[in-house]
């Protein structure tokens, strides 16, 4: 590590690059190199490490000697966790792991699309080449109010397991705790059995989140029958919008799962794929309820424009009936308003003092012989 002085030539290769790339604005866009502290600091709620050795020894520490000696040892397993990590932490990619700059590069920018990506560089870390996996992860806080993800960079191969996230992750702080109290617990089994329980549990994630939507969708399809106000018409397309971002987060998500169950990454066993084909199950259902889901949502918007349309038309209904039960009425005191003479009965009778009793009644028996016309008809 260079001293706090010496110049930017003296600095890690990978915080140069990291700065190159390093946005100015958004979720990473914290800290600037300075070149004058520790390539890491120590922070465990930044980082967190659990390190089985070759020799049986169990380490926490997250100081880059202790994690260069676990990649230099074959036979050491270890995950290292990356909460909120700066740019120097970020460099330890680079300075410990080798890994590649365009993996490195997508992980410092934000909102990648989940993907999975081989490369066949071998190392001291790593025997048969490592993955890079983007995985989103639903946030359980806030989906009631505006559904969002979380993003998961992580890169895994038959002894280690990275993961990188810029906020926290509930499948991540589970499984945290549960290394705390004995890190064996999560190593023992296998890095392919700690990738499989971090998807897992990810993917069940989004079990409540679908829940809530059936729930919303339920209302909204009661709401489009009885009760079609205005208000009613964006909920019902924020709700298909939603949909359709859910979707383009899982969709390509079960490509990823479905690549890791074929056997093509060689360091995850049989034993293994069988848990992983399990989540994929559950991707697959979770996509099939989205598309069910979308088609509801249409349906609701189409129950919502045919009540619409419907009052509209019983709106109409009633205004024809009245105008057209007011037209004998129109038509009697128009004719025999008029100031000619000669109109047939116009002097005998309608200038007696019945005249206008027998209008009145005349326009009355119009009235309800149409009202009972349209009845006979059910147009009432």
């Amino acid at each position: 590590m260079p001293p706090p002085n010496a110049s930017p030539s003296a600095w890690p290769r990978a915080v140069q690059m990291i700065n190159a790339f390093w946005p100015s604005s958004g979720p990473y866009a914290r800290l600037a190199v300075a070149g004058n502290r520790p390539l890491i600091n120590g922070n465990d709620e930044m980082l967190t490490a659990f390190i089985k050795f070759g020799d049986g020894r169990i380490s926490t520490y997250t100081d880059p000697r202790t994690l260069a000696a676990a990649v230099r040892d074959p036979k050491a397993v270890f995950w290292l966790d990356m909460n909120k990590p700066d740019e120097q932490e970020l460099a330890l990619l680079d300075d410990v792991f080798g890994f590649h700059p365009l993996a490195i590069e997508d992980t410092i920018q934000y909102s990648q699309r989940p993907k999975i990506e081989s490369y066949n560089h071998i190392g001291d870390a790593c025997q048969q080449g490592y993955f890079y996996m983007v995985i989103h992860g639903p946030d359980l806080e806030t989906f009631r109010e505006k559904l969002r993800t979380k993003e998961l960079d992580m890169f895994v191969s038959e002894r280690y397991l990275v993961t990188i996230h810029e906020e926290p992750h509930r499948s991540i702080n589970e499984l945290l705790n549960r290394a705390k109290s004995d890190p064996r617990v999560v190593l023992d089994p296998g890095i392919d059995l700690l990738l499989h329980s971090i998807l897992d549990k990810l993917v069940d994630n989004y079990t409540p989140i679908l829940d809530h939507m059936q729930e919303e969708i339920d209302t909204l399809e009661e709401k489009a029958a009885s009760d079609p106000t205005p208000e009613l018409l964006p909920k019902i397309t924020i709700q298909k919008r939603e949909l359709l971002n859910l979707r383009r987060i899982i969709g390509p998500q079960r490509e990823v799962i479905a690549q890791l169950t074929r056997g093509e990454v060689p360091f995850i066993r049989e034993t293994t794929r069988v848990y992983l084909r399990d989540v994929l199950d559950h991707l697959v259902r979770a996509v099939e309820m989205i598309e069910l889901y979308r088609d509801l949502v249409i349906g609701a918007r189409d129950v919502y424009l045919s009540s619409i349309s419907n009052n509209l038309n019983q709106i109409m209904k009633t205004l024809t009936i009245i105008t057209v039960c007011a037209l004998p009425a129109t038509i009697i005191t128009s004719f025999y308003g008029m100031n000619f003479e000669g109109v047939p009965g116009f002097n005998n009778v309608l200038h007696s003092p019945t005249g206008f009793w027998v209008s009145m009644l005349g326009t009355v028996a119009l009235i309800l012989f149409l009202l009972y016309l349209f009845y006979r008809r059910k147009w009432l």
